[in-house]
């Protein structure tokens, strides 16, 4: 048999002590679709900067047509003729359409200028073969809705003349038309000979557009079968299998727990696109988990309550009174703390030292009344509070928060909520970019909150850790509640939440409540109302909306 385009052997990668790829082995044939699928942090993500030379693998070896090749860099991949359209389009967005596509490799005439002409005619011709209007290449990338920025970047790839196009959860941001024309895309890339590389995790698409499915648990491959007929139990038990990423199991929710009144409570919670109808409920001293991809509405819910993004519809019940929150301090001073997905852009004020970082929720507590002169001792006194209680690893108080590793830095945007009065803690993606240890760490300091009378919710696509932590765990997806599970330790849900998440039968137990699928500046640092950082964060996913 002819060798294939690509081939991969024994490629590793650690980040710390966290190995990301452990000994992948993969081959991606040309004129064949393979599609890769995992949990998320199963290394999909890593092994694809690894062929694309974002990173550089610490072993392996990488083989183009049978020669032995490196990637140090992302123009090497270019001109490897690896092409890649990420789940979130890279894009300079204020040019123009054709600017974009030329930008890493313009067209040049005899004395060195742009031809753009040379340019606008490569474009076209391969604008015809995606059926997209020429008129396009004059428009500005941010004017176009998000389903043709990603075309843009196909076209791109295409200009390219790239042999192995990578797609990243690319029906995330499509509409269910948007979806089928890609796939009518997908199929033409593999019928005129390119190799496609697929990374998804809903089972329904692999059947329609893949070959063969590899599937990837922990940094390994773990199996491969053909996507035609897709035995979906047997890709979700080599998901849901030995992990090296289990957690030791956390308390159950006592019975006095269980009867006793929600202190939070979402009726009918919409904001479509992003989720609608969503009702949930959680009590003081319980864990609630909310699992599923990233993309499932689970943040956008969160940021809703927080009154980052503001539901449409629905309501939100505080003890049994209706709130509405129309910034952060409004939740932040009603008991409701949240500790967002992204630390470097949401979480911290990178520019500032850890004690700053600290107290900035509660700054106006240490202030003055009239002169808003911020009392240094208190601060002091607030800082080393939350360093013993967390057991922060610092140099000073004083020295800057990028000081810290990531799970340090972690513990302070934490530990700023702790000299606040809080009802309900709402921690998104609490564990992710930090070590096993620091998880565990984390883990037990969730268990302690409930454990005081908090009402805490854990928004995680990391399963093993959903379930470490949790009494009881929902499962989101497309914006929908799709199922309901009390985490009671008496069987192994993995392979339930794993179907319900990619689109399988429904989950639940006899104990669940069922969910049922629906018909056709910074966001912890806010110090007064309005603060800059939601307000620019909601514009700027207002803005995403409306260009979908």
């Amino acid at each position: 048999s002819e060798a294939p385009l690509l081939r991969l052997s024994g490629i590793t990668k650690s980040f710390g002590g966290t190995r990301a790829l452990d000994e992948v082995s993969v081959s991606f044939d040309l004129g064949q679709v393979r599609a890769i699928c995992g949990e998320n942090g199963a290394g999909k993500s890593t092994l694809i900067k690894a062929i694309m030379g974002v990173i550089q693998p610490d072993s392996g070896r990488m083989e183009l047509n049978g020669q032995v090749v490196t990637v140090p860099d992302t123009q090497s991949a270019r001109r490897l003729g690896f092409a890649a359209v990420y789940q979130e389009t890279l894009l300079y967005r204020h040019l123009s359409v054709l600017d974009n596509l030329f930008v890493a490799d313009p067209i040049r005439n005899r004395v060195g200028g742009l031809d753009v002409r040379a340019m606008q005619a490569r474009a076209r011709r391969v604008f015809q073969e995606l059926d997209l209007a020429p008129q396009l290449l004059g428009e500005t990338m941010g004017s176009l809705r998000l389903g043709y920025q990603q075309l843009v970047l196909i076209a791109k790839a295409l200009i390219e003349q790239a042999q192995l196009v990578i797609f990243d959860e690319p029906t995330s941001i499509l509409s269910a038309t948007e979806t089928e024309r890609l796939f009518g895309i997908i199929r033409r890339l593999r019928d005129g000979g390119r190799s496609v590389v697929y990374i998804s995790h809903r089972f329904e698409e692999l059947e329609q557009i893949a070959d063969e499915v590899s599937v990837l648990t922990d940094g390994r491959v773990v199996g491969e079968l053909p996507a035609r007929p897709l035995d979906i139990d047997g890709v979700v038990r080599l998901m849901s299998g030995t992990t090296t990423r289990a957690y030791e199991a956390g308390p159950r929710t006592a019975s006095q727990v269980r009867d006793a009144p929600p202190v939070l409570q979402v009726r009918g919670l919409s904001r479509p696109p992003l989720y609608e109808d969503v009702s949930w409920e959680v009590r003081p001293g319980e864990v609630l988990g909310f699992y599923g991809q990233v993309g499932a509405g689970r943040s956008e819910v969160a940021q809703g309550i927080f009154g980052v993004l503001p539901p449409s519809a629905g309501s939100i019940l505080l003890d049994g009174q209706e709130v509405r929150f129309r910034s952060p301090r409004q939740a932040i001073d009603r008991g409701i703390g949240y500790l967002p997905e992204d630390r470097k852009t949401q979480g911290i004020f990178s520019t500032q030292p850890i004690s700053d970082n600290t107290v900035s929720v509660v700054l106006g507590k240490l202030s003055a009344l009239l002169t808003r002169y911020v009392y240094r001792h208190k601060v002091q006194e607030v800082t080393e509070g939350s360093r013993r209680s967390l057991d922060i690893k610092m140099a000073s108080p004083s020295a800057p928060i990028l000081s810290l590793s990531g799970g340090g830095q972690q513990k302070v945007v934490l530990g700023r909520w702790m000299a606040e009065k809080l009802r309900v803690m709402v921690l998104d993606e609490p564990t992710r970019g930090i070590d096993v240890m620091t998880k565990r760490e984390f883990h037990r300091i969730i268990r302690e909150l409930a454990g005081s009378g908090l009402a805490v919710v854990v928004i995680s696509s990391d399963l093993p850790e959903v379930l470490a932590v949790a009494d009881r765990v929902l499962v989101m997806r497309r914006g929908s509640l799709v199922a309901s599970y009390n985490n009671d330790g008496t069987v192994a849900p993995e392979e339930v939440l794993l179907t319900a998440v990619a689109g399988g039968e429904e989950a639940g137990d006899s104990d669940s409540e069922a969910v049922p699928p629906l018909p056709a500046e910074k966001l912890g640092g806010a110090r007064g109302g309005g603060s800059t950082g939601p307000r620019m964060m909601a514009a700027r996913v207002s803005e995403e909306v409306k260009g979908s």
